[in-house]
C-alpha cells in the first residue's frame, strides 16, 4: 500500500507543492529506489537483530516519514520523506519472510501464497483509499491514514507476531557496499532515462554499478571472503524463484503504469472508472495467490510456477490487443477480462516464487533474503522507468513486448528448478544474541 497510496491523489499533490509532473514521479520514484537501496541491509539486520525487533524499528520510521510527508511544503522535503518510506518498507519482506519460515514450515506454500495474497490487497486498496481520502479530507490526509495504519501494525507486530533470536551475523562491509552500489546505480540509470534525462549521466551511472558489481564479484577470492555463504545464491531454486520474483514486480510495473494510460487515451476513461477498472487487476492478484497453493499440492512449484509465467504473457498479450480488437462497447469488459487474467497471473507467480525462495538453503541466511528482495524491488522499478521509456514513442508492441521477453527467459530458467525439498524448518539462529 505504500507505494501505491498516492498514485490517485499525484495531481493534487503537485499543484500543492508546486511540482513539475517530472518532479512528482521523481517523489514516486525515491521510494523505490530507497527500497532497492536498502534491500540486502535491511535482510543483515532481520538475521543480526532478529526480525521482529527490526520489523518494529522499520514500523516506526515509516510512521515519522508518512507524519513528516503530510507536513511537506515542497517537493525536496517530500522527497526526503518518500526515500525515508521506502527505507522502511525495505525491512518488512525480509522480516515477515524469516517469521513465515521459521514458525510456519510445514505450510510454507499456504504461508507464501498468504503472504502474496496481502501483497495484492495492499496493491489493491492504495489506490482507492488515497483518492477517497484526498477527496474527503485532503491530500495530507493520505499520508496521516497510513501513518495511522502504520501505527496499529506497530502495536500488533509487537504483541503478535512470534520473535525470531538474532543470530551473531557479522557485516561484510565491502560487500554490502559493493552491491548496494552497484545494483542502486543501475537501476537509477534506468529510472534517469525514464524522467527523460541525459543519456551521458544515465551511462556513468552505468558505468559506476557495472564497476562496482565487478569488484564485488571478486571480493571472495580476497581475506575477507564471500558476501553470501557459497552455493546459496547460485542453488537452483533460489535463482529462479528470485528471477521469477524480479520478472513479476517488472510486469506489475508495466501493468498498473501503461494501463491507466491507454483507458483513458483509447477509452476516453477518466480518474474514477479508471480506478474501478485497475481493481480487477489487483483483486485477481489477490484471489489467485491462495488458489495457487492448492495448485501446487497437485503438481509441483516448478510446474505451477511455469504455468503461471505462461498466463501472464498471455495477459500481457492481451493488454496490449484487447483496446485495438474488442467490439466496440465491449472495450471496458474485455480490459477487466485482460487485467483479471493478467493479475491471476500475477498471484500464481508470486506466490510460487515466494514458495521457492523459502525452501532453499538460503532462506536460512537474511542477506541471501534481502539480495532477493533488492532484485524484486529493482523489478519495479525498472518496469515503471520502461513505461516512461517506451510510452512516448507510442509502440505499445515494445512496452509489452519486451516484458514478455523477460517472461519467456524466466519460464526457461524455471526449468532448472527441482521439486522443493520436504518443509523442513529454518535452522535456528544462535540462541543469547539480540
Amino acid at each position: 500500500m505504500s507505494s501505491t497510496i498516492i498514485s490517485a491523489p499525484i495531481n493534487v499533490i503537485a499543484h500543492a507543492i508546486g511540482a513539475s509532473p517530472r518532479g512528482i514521479v521523481f517523489a514516486v520514484s525515491a521510494f523505490t529506489l530507497a527500497m532497492v537501496l536498502c534491500a540486502p541491509l535491511s535482510g543483515w539486520m532481520c538475521q543480526r537483530f532478529g526480525s521482529r525487533q527490526v520489523l518494529g524499528w522499520s514500523l516506526l520510521l515509516m510512521v515519522a516519514a508518512q507524519a513528516g510527508a503530510a507536513l511537506s511544503q515542497n517537493l525536496a522535503f517530500l522527497v526526503v520523506m518518500r526515500a525515508l518510506q521506502g527505507v522502511a518498507c525495505s525491512a518488512i519482506p525480509p522480516a515477515v519472510q524469516q517469521v513465515l519460515g521459521r514458525y510456519w514450515a510445514r505450510h510454507r506454500a499456504r504461508a507464501m501464497a498468504g503472504w502474496a495474497a496481502a501483497i495484492g490487497v495492499g496493491q489493491s486498496l492504495g489506490p482507492p483509499l488515497g483518492g477517497f481520502v484526498a477527496d474527503t479530507l485532503g491530500w495530507r490526509w493520505v499520508f496521516l491514514t497510513h501513518a495511522f495504519l502504520s501505527l496499529v501494525l506497530l502495536v500488533l507486530s509487537l504483541t503478535v507476531v512470534p520473535a525470531v533470536p538474532g543470530a551473531n551475523a557479522p557485516l561484510h562491509t565491502s560487500g554490502m557496499a559493493t552491491l548496494m552500489i552497484g545494483i542502486s546505480a543501475l537501476v537509477g540509470a534506468v529510472s534517469w532515462l525514464g524522467q527523460q534525462g541525459s543519456a551521458w549521466v544515465a551511462g556513468c551511472f552505468a558505468v559506476v554499478g557495472l564497476l562496482a558489481l565487478v569488484w564485488h564479484s571478486r571480493l571472495g577470492r580476497t581475506k575477507s571472503g564471500p558476501f553470501v555463504p557459497a552455493g546459496l545464491t547460485t542453488e537452483r531454486r533460489y535463482v529462479a524463484s528470485t528471477a521469477a520474483a524480479g520478472t513479476v514486480m517488472g510486469c506489475v510495473g508495466v501493468a498498473i503504469v501503461a494501463t491507466p494510460l491507454r483507458l483513458g487515451h483509447d477509452l476516453g476513461l477518466g480518474p474514477g472508472p479508471i480506478g474501478l477498472v485497475m481493481l480487477a487487476l489487483a483483486l485477481a492478484m489477490t484471489l489467485a495467490a491462495p488458489l495457487s497453493s492448492r495448485i501446487t499440492e497437485r503438481l509441483s512449484t516448478r510446474r505451477s510456477l511455469r504455468g503461471g509465467l505462461v498466463f501472464l504473457a498471455a495477459g500481457l498479450g492481451a493488454l496490449l490487443l484487447v483496446p485495438e480488437t474488442a467490439p466496440r462497447g465491449l472495450g471496458v469488459a474485455a480490459m477487466v477480462a485482460a487485467l483479471a487474467l493478467t493479475g491471476s497471473a500475477i498471484g500464481v507467480v508470486q506466490a510460487r516464487a515466494a514458495h521457492g525462495l523459502m525452501s532453499s538453503p538460503a532462506a536460512a541466511n537474511g542477506v541471501a533474503l534481502g539480495l532477493h528482495n533488492m532484485l524484486r524491488f529493482a523489478g519495479l522499478a525498472v518496469g515503471y522507468s520502461w513505461v516512461a521509456i517506451a510510452y512516448p514513442t507510442g509502440h505499445l508492441s515494445l512496452v509489452y513486448g519486451v516484458p514478455v521477453v523477460f517472461v519467456a527467459a524466466t519460464w526457461v530458467l524455471a526449468r532448472w528448478t527441482a521439486p522443493p525439498a520436504p518443509a523442513d524448518p529454518i535452522p535456528a539462529t544462535r540462541k543469547g544474541c539480540t
